[in-house]
């Protein structure tokens, strides 16, 4: 019973129950023992990391989507879809459908949704909304109109659950309790009392360690010619001064996944492979995602925006990435060199003003300001360029709106943002999904935190009816890109974007080929 507290908020009776964990649980052994969807918002930092860098890679967070306060939101071909569990019906009303834009839904549930305090200092995670936002969602900010091709444009669940890591060495239990529902309270607090006997990580052991057999192929949706053509075509609207830059991207399709005999312990091939992922490139925004037939597995480095409960926000963008070298001194020279690459401190600089533009539409004017300008940072397989730009809102602000008018994110669109991603549509030719979107949560407490969802394999399954019966893989995606200026050169485009795939394909066994 070591440190269990009720913290009590304004919404009838509703209120977090808090257990401190003693050992501090090994996440992905909670993860594999996992069954159903999940949300685990996963942080690490290699070592000889920045301090800057220190405090973003802080928290780690493994929620589970089954609780009996659960509620859903999805939307998928410009169709709302709000599930919810019968305990939280009174907070987000039943179950419906919504064809309303998603971002307007959004704020709507943000505004019923219980307001909590923190439940733990410096964390802004006080349960909420968990899952991601995706790159078509732009469309209701005047991006392309295109919605994701096969799955959902947004898949958001309200978690009542959760794990929370300090990775300065603490650990607790959170679940939602309220006086109007004890049936469904003392099922949360019956699981507060099972999650504090952590899973061995001997149980995933294994799932970190070894490589598939061989090495495969992962095949890209174009071929390199044809990626340097489209190079050429977005330096040709710069010089035309329809854009100042364009970050162009493509997707490469990844063999393999295996298959789920079901979704429980130890069965899900795409955990195993991201458990490898995280032992051999340790990033701030890392992510699993288990949602319906989604599999997200990403190794991001970027912040999109954090929000603060007291209204300050903070957007972290990286432009500019070199790639590491085994040897020490060469190494370091790369770094020197991006350090004072003038091309790309211009691309970052470009993304800073569109963010700053992103973030005026609804922060008190004369509190946005940059606080870091093109700051190196080094991980470990890239060297980036990394600024931070800081706000504050006006009392009674949506974050739904916030993230609205700064969707999607700005270091993967160009600018200005409009003309860079319909350029950017039409040269693609296909919609980006996940990628390029956020992944991340909307706490109860008011707080946002949103990574940029780069360096990710998504992964569709087709999964069994009645939840019985192999799962079998559909398709497999890692997408990829860079900023195109009119100081950029075809193949070396071409070569970043190779080198941005590594961190995840070399975890699957696996090369990009054009």
């Amino acid at each position: 019973m070591d440190d269990l507290r009720d913290l009590t908020g304004p919404s009838a009776g509703a209120r977090i129950e808090v257990r401190r964990l003693d050992p501090v649980p090994d996440l992905g052994a909670l993860a594999a023992a996992a069954d159903g969807d999940l949300v685990w918002l996963d942080s690490a930092l290699p070592d000889g990391a920045p301090e800057a860098a220190r405090p973003r890679a802080r928290w780690s967070v493994l929620t589970w989507t089954d609780g009996p306060f659960a509620a859903r939101f999805r939307h998928q071909d410009r169709q709302a879809s709000v599930e919810v569990a019968a305990p939280a019906a009174g907070w987000f009303g039943s179950s419906s459908s919504d064809d309303r834009p998603a971002f307007t839904v959004l704020a709507d549930l943000l505004a019923r949704t219980p307001q909590l305090p923190e439940p733990i200092a410096g964390c802004g995670f006080a349960l909420g909304w968990v899952g991601f936002l995706g790159y078509e969602l732009g469309r209701e900010s005047g991006g392309p109109d295109r919605t994701a091709d096969g799955h959902a444009d947004a898949d958001l669940r309200f978690v009542d659950r959760a794990v929370v890591v300090d990775h300065t060495g603490d650990a607790w239990a959170l679940t939602l309790v309220a006086d109007a529902e004890p049936a469904a309270s003392a099922q949360n607090r019956a699981w507060l009392e099972t999650v504090t006997g952590s899973p061995s990580p001997a149980d995933v052991a294994d799932a970190a360690t070894g490589l598939p057999a061989g090495v495969s192929s992962a095949v890209g949706r174009t071929s390199r010619a044809d990626h340097e053509r489209a190079v050429d075509a977005c330096r040709a609207e710069i010089r035309e001064g329809n854009a100042f830059q364009v970050c162009l991207t493509t997707s490469f399709s990844v063999p393999g996944g295996g298959r789920e005999a079901r979704v429980g312990p130890r069965t899900d091939p795409h955990l195993s492979e991201y458990l490898r992922m995280r032992a051999s490139d340790p990033v701030p925004f890392g992510a699993y995602l288990r949602l319906g037939p989604l599999r997200v597995a990403s190794r991001s480095p970027e912040r999109f925006l954090r929000i603060a409960a007291d209204r300050t926000v903070l957007a972290e963008p990286i432009k500019g990435t070199r790639r590491r070298l085994a040897d020490a001194a060469a190494d370091a020279a790369v770094r020197d060199e991006l350090a004072v690459s003038a091309k790309d401190r211009a691309e970052n600089v470009m993304i800073v003003d569109l963010l700053r533009n992103d973030l005026l539409r609804t922060a008190i004017p004369g509190s946005v300001h940059v606080e870091r300008l093109c700051a190196v940072e080094t991980y470990a397989s890239v060297h980036q360029m990394v600024s931070t730009i800081g706000a504050v809102l006006p009392s009674g602000t949506s974050p739904a709106d916030v993230v609205r008018a700064a969707f999607p994110p700005g270091s993967m669109t160009g600018a200005p943002k409009i003309s860079a991603m319909a350029i950017a549509d039409r040269l693609e030719g296909a919609p980006r999904g996940v990628y390029s979107g956020t992944i991340g949560y909307f706490s109860a407490s008011g707080a946002v935190d949103l990574s940029v969802v780069i360096r990710t394999l998504v992964t569709v399954v087709d999964a069994p009816g009645g939840g019985v019966g192999p799962v079998e893989v559909r398709s497999r995606t890692l997408g990829a890109g860079g900023a195109v200026t009119w100081s950029s050169v075809a193949a070396d485009e071409a070569d970043e974007v190779v080198t941005k795939t590594r961190s995840v394909l070399g975890a699957v066994g696996a090369v990009a080929t054009w």
